[in-house]
């Protein structure tokens, strides 16, 4: 037997030997159990906040705020950001996450329309990592959110000093598979205003 023959045989041998001659292609690593990913969902709002103070759940982190501006408006006809006027809901609030990041918080309802009107709702809420927003749009009794397809009221609900809202929230223009989505719940109680 030759050289070239006895390197042609070798070179069998290890090929054999590598693709260990059979038909299966199980490397013996696991991937172990996989299972889908767990559907992102509203929480329930946080507890009626006291007097000039908020809280935002981001995520399931509650996180305490002060209240720095605070108007609830009954929506009418006459509301319209499209002529210029103001949200008929605003509340800004600021405050630290228990690392101490600080964040602020802004929710608003514009009015639209006089006789079909749309509401629409949006809460921001940005600390030095992240901007998240959920928003809520609501005309004749339709809502829609591209986060929450499932959502049927509106995302603010307003009481007489305050308000709370409970969705989904993502980066500014996400829809609901997008990455970053969270669970977003809010509640703020205004300070009393005098009596006149």
């Amino acid at each position: 037997m030759g050289v070239a023959s006895r390197l042609g045989v070798a070179a069998l041998v290890l090929l054999a030997a590598c693709t260990g001659g059979g038909t299966d292609d199980d490397d013996g690593a696991s991937l172990g159990d996989t299972v889908p990913p767990v559907p992102v969902t509203a929480p329930v709002p946080p507890a009626v906040s006291p007097e000039g103070t908020g809280v935002v759940v981001v995520g399931g982190t509650s996180s305490s705020f002060v209240v720095t501006a605070c108007r609830l408006e009954a929506a009418s006809p006459a509301s319209s950001e499209s002529a210029g006027m103001p949200p008929v809901v605003l509340v800004t609030g600021e405050g630290s996450t228990a690392s101490g990041v600080p964040f602020t918080v802004e929710a608003n309802r514009f009015v639209t329309g006089v006789d079909v009107q749309t509401f629409t709702d949006t809460i921001s809420y940005a600390d030095t990592a992240r901007i998240l927003q959920a928003q809520r749009i609501e005309v004749a009794g339709q809502v829609r959110d591209l986060r929450d397809p499932d959502a049927a009221t509106s995302l603010i609900r307003i009481r007489a000093n305050g308000l709370s809202a409970a969705g989904i929230a993502g980066p500014p223009g996400a829809d609901a598979d997008a990455d970053g989505t969270v669970g977003f719940a809010l509640d703020v109680t205004c300070l009393a205003q005098p009596k006149s």
